[in-house]
């Protein structure tokens, strides 16, 4: 059990970027994280997306890292100082990273230091809680604390054989997917490529062009439109596919890429993966191919025949995900103020 903990405070993105091996490590052990956690995500999303205060601590007993919140002291858009988690808004699940069976003295240790921190910001915010949580289910004695649902993330439990999909898809869904794939075939010559070390680049490159084109088509930006999200998903896509975490795949019509999702996945050896569906793009000019469709229906072909147990849509409650037999998995937002302070 964690004791004494000796807790470091890592405000540097050097500091951070030294602890990678360590928290990759811990991070393998925390069974309930998701590579949104992971050192692959969080260090490129800091250093490329962050603004503000790095305010992270590293909790160590017998000098191995036993915990990890990683934060952040944001006051960008009022004089309200708050304490985020890494990785806030372009991440679907945000958490602490503990060591299993040291989650209760650790938080219970972090937020006497955090207490002592206090004067560094206002409240602390985070969204986007599972369930069983750590950040959600501590309590700290005199914090002020409200918890409000978050935006939910549909999911879908598989089945462990393709045949049996339409137990947990409906039939329509399927009878759908089947004349998609038929008309895409009458279209010309598809086949679906995987992204690895050397076509990465162009993937990407042709998702964001797909990206911006079917939400330009909405008059809207689209969430890869900003150069520093771009620049942050650069640098993470090659240590996430070299981890085992990624899946990028491109759909080739008569040889141009009409189609791509980027999606993550829990590491090789942890039990009950999950498959994130994180983004895609698609040819708006192909719609009646029903590309988005495809998209969903490969990879969830896929997920089934490598053992995968969800596919997670993340958050939204897009109306598509509960075609696939998604149901809603809670979300929170928890909202702290250490003590002494008052307000909302």
């Amino acid at each position: 059990m964690l004791s004494r903990p000796d807790i470091a405070l890592v405000t540097r993105t050097e500091e951070l970027e030294a602890l990678r091996p360590e928290w990759d490590a811990l991070w393998r052990e925390a069974p309930a994280a998701t590579p949104f956690q992971s050192p692959a995500w969080l260090i490129p999303w800091w250093r490329h997306v962050g603004e503000g205060e790095l305010l992270t601590l590293a909790l160590r007993e017998d000098g191995e890292l036993v915990g990890l919140l990683p934060f952040y002291v944001y006051s960008g858009y009022d004089r309200c100082r708050r304490l985020f988690p890494l990785g806030i808004g372009t991440t679907d699940y945000l958490d602490a990273i503990l060591r299993p069976g040291h989650e209760g003295p650790a938080m219970a240790a972090a937020f006497r230091q955090l207490a002592v921190l206090a004067d560094r910001f206002d409240i602390a915010e985070w969204p986007q809680l599972r369930s069983h949580s750590p950040l959600l289910e501590a309590a700290p004695a005199n914090w002020s604390s409200r918890t409000e649902p978050d935006t939910p993330c549909p999911a879908t439990e598989l089945p462990s054989r393709l045949d049996a999909l339409g137990s947990v898809v409906s039939r329509k869904t399927l009878r759908d997917l089947r004349t998609a794939r038929k008309r895409a075939a009458e279209a010309g010559t598809m086949y679906w490529q995987e992204a690895d070390a050397e076509s990465l680049g162009p993937v990407f490159d042709a998702l964001l062009r797909l990206h911006a084109a079917r939400w330009s088509a909405r008059q809207e930006p689209g969430v890869l439109d900003s150069p520093a999200v771009q620049a942050a998903h650069r640098e993470a896509l090659p240590d996430l596919l070299q981890s085992g975490l990624l899946r990028l795949q491109a759909l080739h019509l008569n040889r141009e890429i009409v189609a791509v999702l980027y999606a993550l996945m829990d590491p090789p050896q942890r039990p009950a993966r999950r498959l994130y569906l994180y983004i895609s793009g698609f040819e708006p000019a192909l719609d009646r191919l029903s590309p988005g469709m495809l998209l969903v229906g490969q990879a969830m072909d896929q997920a089934v025949a490598e053992g995968f147990s969800t596919l997670d849509f993340l958050r939204g409650q897009e109306a598509y995900k509960y075609f696939w037999g998604a149901a809603d998995r809670p979300a929170f937002r928890r909202v702290l103020r250490p003590p002494g302070r008052t307000g909302a």
